[in-house]
């Protein structure tokens, strides 16, 4: 074992010795700061000294090439175990001719599933149901709806706390339906649930869309303050402490436009905010919709509201977004009507309603 003792006047250049004489597998020992110089102990300079050696270098490589080859065994055998999963999926998929496979997952393609997630779905209805041809529609549709189920699963509404007051915002591009929905929402605990429900909108680029929030909230009987800056939302937030439930409607944000989207983020930054909804309509583009989630995860998202299930036959996007968002879905909403085309999302019946549009 190599110890040296090594002295400079900083941290920085006591470090880039030890490394020059000893290397960067170098352990440092000990430091201690001591004075150098000066008359009567005034004066003196504040210098560095360390205790380092190469105690270690040969015992880490020893780690390091025996991790190698543990990491190497692993890979082999993952290999092999890949292998064996890709030949049984061959084999499986080999029970439906091609053409037959081909024509199942186009039949999924038109519900609104992308060709990926469609491909991994038409594997599993092959494997699950052994059939070699498209006959057994029931079946393939049984299949697919317990699968489309499975993975659906994860429903999460607003859950309020006695004796606290919850903050939610809503969020997303323009045109999707936030202050329809958030009037929805805020007539349903107020009327229905006889929750305190105050309502705050930062949606000012819009006058139409403060004005429509004003005629909700006059006709539900809520208050409704407008806020210009953060730091309005923070007060706005403040002055509704006691109540139950804090809606916020946000202005609409184009993914496209990072100047909007770095403001609609410094707003939600900087306020209590407990929970932060992402609403997305079911009459988007699977593209679009996954270019959506990826820009306004910045936002640090809690949970998915999705609108116009009314408006689209396609409601695969649904099973896409929750996939690709990995973020509870709490709402759904099938018209314009407040307040009754909303309700809390369930999995056995957003299935059906995909698998409804799936013809073979």
């Amino acid at each position: 074992m190599k110890i040296k003792k090594y002295r400079g006047e900083n941290m920085q250049e006591v470090v880039a010795k030890v490394k020059s004489d000893l290397g960067s597998d170098a352990i440092i020992l000990h430091t201690r700061k001591y004075k150098k110089g000066g008359v009567f102990g005034l004066f003196a300079k504040e210098m560095v000294e360390v205790l380092a050696s190469t105690e270690g270098k040969e015992s880490k490589q020893r780690e390091d090439n025996q991790l190698e080859r543990e990491l190497k065994e692993m890979k082999g055998m993952m290999n092999n175990l890949m292998g064996e999963m890709e030949n049984n999926r061959q084999q499986n998929l080999s029970l439906m001719p091609k053409q037959s496979f081909q024509e199942l997952i186009e039949a999924l393609l038109e519900v609104g599933i992308s060709h990926e997630t469609a491909h991994q779905l038409a594997g599993k209805i092959v494997r699950r149901l052994g059939a070699p041809t498209l006959e057994d529609q029931e079946g393939i549709r049984e299949i697919l709806q317990e699968e489309l189920k499975s993975q659906l699963n994860n429903i999460e509404p607003i859950q309020l706390e006695d004796g606290r007051t919850k903050v939610v915002a809503l969020v997303g591009s323009t045109g999707v339906g936030k202050t329809t929905t958030l009037a929805k929402l805020a007539a349903n605990f107020a009327l229905f649930e006889d929750k305190k429900v105050g309502l705050i909108t930062a949606d000012t680029y819009r006058i139409s869309a403060v004005d429509q929030l004003k005629t909700y909230s006059e006709i539900i009987d809520l208050p409704l303050e407008v806020v210009f800056t953060p730091q309005e939302l923070v007060t706005a937030i403040e002055n509704y402490q006691g109540y139950d439930l804090v809606l916020i409607d946000t202005a609409g944000r184009s993914q496209n436009n990072q100047v909007h989207m770095s403001e609609l983020k410094g707003f939600i930054k900087k306020a209590p905010i407990d929970e932060v909804y992402l609403v997305l309509s079911a009459t988007t583009k699977i593209e679009d919709a996954m270019e959506v989630i990826d820009i306004y995860q910045m936002i640090d998202l809690d949970k998915l509201i999705i609108t116009k299930l009314d408006e689209t036959n396609s409601l695969g996007v649904v099973f896409e977004v929750m996939t690709k968002a990995e973020k509870p879905l709490s709402y759904v909403t099938l018209g314009q009507d407040v307040p009754e085309d909303i309700k809390i999302a369930e999995s056995n019946e957003l299935a059906a309603d995909i698998v409804k549009g799936f013809e073979l």
